[in-house]
């Protein structure tokens, strides 16, 4: 096993950045998740990693070594594509034995690693068959028992799960959480799936414009995200952002807004940075599941400056809970509501915000206040 570290890493297409100075580490047997929108870099760090991309500047380790120069080959790392990548002519126990036929291994070691590695996936009943002959998670599958095969020192994904429909990615997900738990093989994970990177990674690297805006474990990103974009996009729905002013009235802080008057905690409008932005246009930030109807119990009291009047503009039943679109005079919010809430398109709903829960950020820069 081995770390994985860039240091300055950086990549230019002629006159387009797409990786700018990007400083990360995998830790010995980490899974690190790399996740943001198309384009913000990610694959790019990956497969410079891989050494199927040179880097413009900056250094690339796996364990003590710098790999700049050393071909892919040589890096003892093994990848997996979005497209699986299997040789079509080639039976399932074919491609997964190819790159060991190639290291000129006896054939006994390489058939015990087939077969130990189609049992570990579930797959040892279809070594005979072609990738035609097989399903979507099938050949998922077998792409990654191609890689465990080789037991290599790291394992890089690119979003291996986004062609699989959401029961089998669901499923998926699962295997490859388990396979990583029984390897412990440092894993380098791309996905532009938000949900992918809080239930898979031990910590995320969210991307943005070729830059890592906040590296941590999904829990701390996602309860202190470093400023809004990383706000809005790790969480699902995505949370709410309304432009406002902080305000002071009888030593109480209060983000205001038109039809918007909600108090701050006492710990919150303490923090001196808040306070030297009195008066000054912010960002106010709830996440839906922050936000709770006033008619049911729960786990916010009324009170002065944490209640809401809306209209309900749409309800998708979910099951346990319903996504409920708001209008609060201009502002529109989302909320995740407990099933039982009596919530009808078209009628008005009393809601109440979990302000400690809240989130301020700056207007102008857009990092994170509090």
């Amino acid at each position: 096993m081995a770390r994985v570290r860039v240091a300055n890493l950086s990549k230019r297409f002629g006159q387009t950045e797409a990786v700018t100075s990007v400083h990360l580490e995998a830790k010995d047997h980490e899974f690190l998740v790399l996740v943001g929108p198309s384009g913000c870099g990610k694959t790019t760090i990956l497969r410079m990693i891989a050494g199927l991309e040179e880097p413009t500047a900056g250094d690339i380790y796996i364990g003590d070594r710098r790999v700049n120069d050393v071909s892919p080959k040589d890096r003892d790392i093994a990848m997996v594509f979005q497209n699986y990548a299997l040789y079509p002519h080639m039976t399932v126990y074919d491609n997964m034995a190819f790159s060991l036929r190639l290291s000129k291994l006896p054939r006994e070691q390489i058939e015990a690693g087939v077969h130990e590695a189609a049992r570990m996936l579930g797959i040892d009943e279809l070594l005979d068959r072609r990738p035609g002959q097989l399903s979507g998670g099938q050949r998922q599958r077998v792409a990654v028992g191609r890689a465990v095969v080789r037991e290599p020192a790291v394992f890089l994904m690119d979003e291996p799960l986004s062609n699989l429909d959401a029961k089998l990615r669901i499923q998926t997900r699962a295997e490859l959480i388990k396979l990583h738990q029984r390897l412990g093989i440092t894993t380098v994970y791309v996905t532009h799936d938000q949900v992918e990177a809080m239930t898979m990674g031990d910590r995320i690297a969210v991307m943005r414009h070729g830059e890592v805006q906040q590296c941590d474990s999904p829990q701390a990103i996602f309860d202190r995200p470093i400023n809004r974009f990383v706000a809005g996009f790790i969480g699902s729905p995505p949370m709410n952002f309304i432009d406002a002013t902080l305000l002071e009235e009888d030593g109480a802080l209060f983000v205001t807004a038109p039809d918007l008057r909600l108090r701050l905690p006492h710990a919150m409008a303490e923090d001196e940075g808040v306070r030297r932005r009195l008066g000054d246009p912010v960002v106010f930030g709830i996440r839906p599941t922050d936000i709770h109807d006033a008619s049911l119990p729960g786990p916010v009291s009324p009170a002065d400056g944490n209640t809401l009047n809306t209209v309900v503009e749409v309800v998708e039943p979910m099951g346990a809970e319903s996504m409920v679109y708001l209008r609060a005079g201009d502002h529109s919010l989302v909320a995740s509501l407990d099933s039982a809430t009596r919530a009808e398109e078209g009628r008005p709903l009393d809601v109440l915000l979990n302000m400690d829960k809240c989130h301020l950020f700056d207007a102008q820069s857009e990092e994170t206040i509090v």
